[in-house]
């Protein structure tokens, strides 16, 4: 979390909630993960706390998105503006927002306050066993058109040469159903953690219903519930062919242990795969997992 005091963007600013457990309230409070919590997710990867934040932070959340869809995209990748990605459609060939990526931070820091809350610093702590440092975040906007996010596993983006394990947010801004490309997830914890495929590769160019179909879950979702997934579990969407987005806004952690990578990470990145304005738009040819 930005700390003004520090100055220093990806930091979490000390957790002053250890030990307390909150219950759900209509102000926005909610219980910090159980016992059986944690349990859940080191079997399986993942865990869905519903209702994680309350209407006032998703409305505000949602303005947000809103207004930077809307943003003319910066004339290149610099550390004091976010980072935007267009591609082409491959179903209407329009060129579309894909994905905004470094939002958090300096760029934004009132966004940063209300979505690293200490709720999720808490409960971060619980899941990772020790304090956690902000690594990257994006919006995926998912707008009608949008082309599928193939089965893979975070880690093989490119995430080995940072550390050997990330945990991510996902908060659902827009409800998310089966019409308009909502999130597959393996449910069985029958995966390893460590790599399953090439880096850079999916796990399968295949549609979901992924394979084995007993075995994953399409998560249905609505606004202000909240997905923590360790990078290994697989996941993946299909294309959105409804006439609704479907906006998630990912944050991804790494542990303090390992260090504050977060402009390293972007400074690499944007070497490799820079943002780019909408007349640049990517095809299904050029995008990468």
């Amino acid at each position: 979390m930005f700390d003004p005091d520090q100055g220093k963007p990806g930091a979490i600013a000390p957790n002053l909630f250890i030990g307390v457990h909150f219950t759900a309230t209509g102000k926005g409070r909610v219980m910090v993960v159980t016992d059986d919590q944690v349990r859940d997710f080191r079997d399986k990867g993942f865990i869905v706390l519903k209702g994680f934040f309350d209407q006032g932070v998703m409305d505000k959340v949602s303005a947000f998105l809103d207004d930077l869809r809307n943003k003319p995209p910066a004339e290149g990748p610099a550390e004091s503006e976010e980072a935007k990605y267009y591609e082409e459609s491959p179903s209407t060939g329009e060129k579309i927002l894909v994905r905004v990526e470094n939002m958090l931070g300096d760029n934004n820091p009132e966004l940063t306050r209300l979505l690293i809350s200490p709720e999720v610093t808490e409960t971060l702590t619980r899941l990772f066993g020790e304090a956690p440092v902000l690594f990257k975040d994006k919006a995926n906007y998912k707008l009608p058109g949008c082309r599928p996010d193939k089965l893979h596993q975070d880690q093989a983006a490119g995430w080995n040469a940072y550390c050997d394990l990330f945990i991510t947010m996902g908060l659902i801004v827009d409800p998310n159903r089966k019409t308009n490309g909502a999130l597959s997830f393996l449910k069985s914890g029958n995966y390893e953690k460590a790599l399953m495929s090439e880096e850079w590769k999916p796990l399968t160019e295949d549609d979901p219903p992924y394979s084995p179909e007993e075995e994953y879950m399409l998560l249905e979702a609505d606004p202000g519930d909240v997905i923590f997934f360790d990078s290994y579990v697989p996941h993946g969407s299909p294309s959105n062919d409804s006439n609704t987005s479907r906006r998630n806004v990912y944050i991804t952690f790494n542990r303090q242990s390992d260090g504050d990578m977060r402009m390293q990470y972007y400074r690499d990145k944007w070497r490799n795969y820079a943002p780019n304005k909408a007349d640049d738009a990517r095809t299904d040819e050029s995008f990468r997992v």
